[in-house]
């Protein structure tokens, strides 16, 4: 809808096709497909270069030609007298740099065209739900390809053992066990080095065990280092999320918070901890029922426009899905979308998630939750890198070793260990505190 011309550069263009006429042909074809030149003449001598290689043929100045001929295009393509001129342009050096651009150039004209095509729904009063399916649909896959040209996903072992050398010698240099995102419980710490990139994290137990005080304990411990992170709340809205950050980081109990029967000395403490959570860069979304490409989408945009360095979502039951047969393909669906906005976005993704009631049928001193107590779907199992329970004997009128007893019950790590983590609850504030004991297998 904008009258200009396209962007391209037919000097790029023209320079690669001659680093394949000077033998970088193979490796040109890997980094460029033929949509990816603008010229006509240009993209119909590439795909000629194209198929000498598939060929197995010499790409040489007299096979182009040769090959154009038989296709007959030659002349729409100006003749042995341009291909030729080829050769006369200046020889490059780095050929993926050159190659890079003309793909830039490509992704911004397929932008324009998929935004033109937006745009017109938007003039055409489509409804906001379509017009919005429809951009991501249009435009994911060119992000997508940005990424995987910028960083292939395929790696051969030669790229791979490279790499891994300067990561052994990084996580050398780190002092101590963590090399993720540290929760602020050294044992949980230890056992899982921390929140991993890319990681889907599912944090589960039954009601009143404390998940959403567990998720948002770690992410103040977090939001104290100065790191970025994203809250969705589907459950709670903001204001309580804030009560109880302000209540566990002061020490007032939480009740005051609702009664509003503060003391001289609350308001002391209160101003203290609210002038340190201040400076903390977590963004809470609270927004209810949402769908779980909407908290892709959210979450793409946290991250490019905060780099947020990690994402908690309170709770799994309470998104919304597609419309499938079953219960469990639903949840499959959102937990294989998650796992994959980790991956996407490189960060982890902690993920709260409710246990099949049938777990409160069991006898007393039976209600450790264990995987088969994850409720909905096998696949949170299936998705999941972390799972963690948290159990309280309290909540079930069970005796208890110690005042707040609480389990942190690490059942599976997909790259590491499992093990049980002691700790206290403080159901005043509610936080959980650490208790320097370990059990790990």
């Amino acid at each position: 809808m904008i009258d200009k011309i396209p962007p391209h550069s037919i000097d790029y263009e023209e320079a690669v096709l001659s680093a394949c006429l000077r033998d970088d042909a193979q490796t040109v074809i890997e980094l460029l497909s033929d949509t990816d030149f603008y010229r006509t003449a240009n993209r119909k001598i590439f795909n000629a270069i194209t198929d000498l290689c598939g060929l197995g043929v010499e790409v040489c100045l007299v096979s182009v030609v040769e090959k154009l001929k038989e296709a007959k295009c030659l002349d729409e393509c100006g003749g042995a007298s341009y291909i030729a001129s080829l050769l006369d342009a200046p020889v490059v050096i780095d050929i993926n740099h050159f190659c890079r651009k003309i793909k830039d150039k490509a992704i911004q004209r397929k932008l324009i065209e998929e935004c033109n095509t937006i745009t017109h729904l938007c003039f055409d009063d489509t409804g906001i739900e379509k017009i919005i399916d429809e951009s991501q649909a249009r435009l994911n896959p060119i992000f997508n390809s940005v990424i995987e040209n910028r960083d292939s996903s395929v790696k051969s072992y030669r790229d791979l053992i490279l790499n891994a050398t300067d990561r052994y010698e990084e996580l050398a240099g780190k002092a101590g066990n963590i090399t993720g995102l540290s929760t602020g419980f050294f044992i949980l710490d230890y056992i899982l080095c921390g929140l991993q990139d890319s990681d889907l994290i599912i944090l589960a137990g039954r009601p009143s065990m404390g998940k959403t005080a567990m998720a948002l304990n770690i992410a103040g411990n977090i939001g104290k280092d100065d790191i970025a992170m994203a809250v969705f709340s589907l459950e709670m809205s903001k204001e309580q999320l804030i009560d109880r950050q302000v209540s566990g980081m002061s020490g007032v109990n939480l009740q005051k918070f609702r009664n509003g029967k503060f003391t001289k000395e609350d308001w002391v403490k209160i101003q203290e901890a609210q002038s340190k959570i201040y400076q903390w860069p977590v963004y809470i979304d609270d927004t209810a029922a949402l769908h779980y490409r909407e908290i892709h989408r959210r979450a793409w945009q946290l991250k490019k426009k905060y780099d947020i360095k990690a994402i908690f979502i309170d709770h799994l039951q309470l998104i919304c899905g597609d419309k499938e047969r079953t219960r469990d393909r639903e949840i499959g669906t959102i937990t294989a979308a998650l796992k994959a906005t980790a991956k996407e976005l490189r960060i982890p993704v902690v993920l709260l998630s409710q246990l099949n009631r049938s777990l409160e049928a069991r006898g007393p001193g039976k209600k450790r939750p264990t995987l088969s107590d994850l409720r909905d779907s096998g696949n949170i199992e299936q998705d999941s890198d972390v799972i963690m329970f948290l159990y309280r004997p309290a909540v079930y009128q069970e005796k208890e070793d110690y005042e707040g007893q609480t389990e942190l019950i690490v059942a599976k790590q997909r790259n590491g260990p499992t093990g049980m983590i002691k700790l206290k609850w403080n159901a005043k504030t509610t936080q959980f505190y650490n208790i320097d004991t370990r059990e790990a297998t």
